[in-house]
């Protein structure tokens, strides 16, 4: 089971998908995350990998309004939903989309984020093609945060047009990439 860390729905717990699937954001990465983002009330926040939904609830929990979750994979975006109903959330918006797919569809309708989330299955490595492939979608501003987490170290040519900060939990990395202005 996950836990919520902070807000509304402090020390809920959710369901996680069985682990073969989908990996959870570890709870003290979580809060350490979202303490450093600091008031996150009323920015827009997508996570692109949804798994359990953790991240998203985590961030409506604390006042992120719209919350947009997508998870492609059938098995997690039942947990996903059972987590929503449990809470009885009806308005975070839930898509079950490749994440191309996704990142297309919101901007075609001319949605951007404030906080994007990104932790994508095991098998995809984060590079600078694919942060370069996120930006492309025209779904961000001059002042988007992605959030990148890892259990590797990110390549530097990815950090050359952002501002950075690490946090560290053992393996797990938190990468925070803001746009130079």
């Amino acid at each position: 089971m996950i836990k919520i860390r902070g807000g509304k729905y402090l020390h809920r717990q959710l369901k996680q998908p069985p682990l073969e699937i989908t990996r959870s954001t570890k709870d003290v990465c979580k809060e350490g995350m979202f303490n450093s983002l600091g008031n996150i009330y009323d920015l827009s926040f997508l996570d692109l990998f949804g798994g359990s939904g953790s991240i998203g609830i985590e961030a409506y929990s604390r006042g992120a309004n719209p919350v947009y979750i997508n998870e492609k994979n059938i098995v997690p975006l039942k947990i996903i939903k059972e987590n929503l109903e449990t809470l009885k959330i009806t308005d975070i918006n839930l898509t079950n989309m490749d994440y191309l797919d996704c990142l297309n569809y919101y901007s075609k309708k001319g949605i951007t984020f404030d906080i994007i989330f990104l932790d994508p299955p095991y098998k995809m490595t984060i590079d600078n093609d694919f942060i370069s492939k996120v930006l492309s979608f025209n779904i961000t501003h001059k002042k988007t945060i992605l959030i990148v987490e890892t259990d590797y170290e990110l390549d530097d040519k990815i950090f050359e047009n952002f501002k950075v900060k690490i946090l560290k939990y053992g393996r797990s990395k938190i990468n925070f990439l803001r746009n130079i202005e």
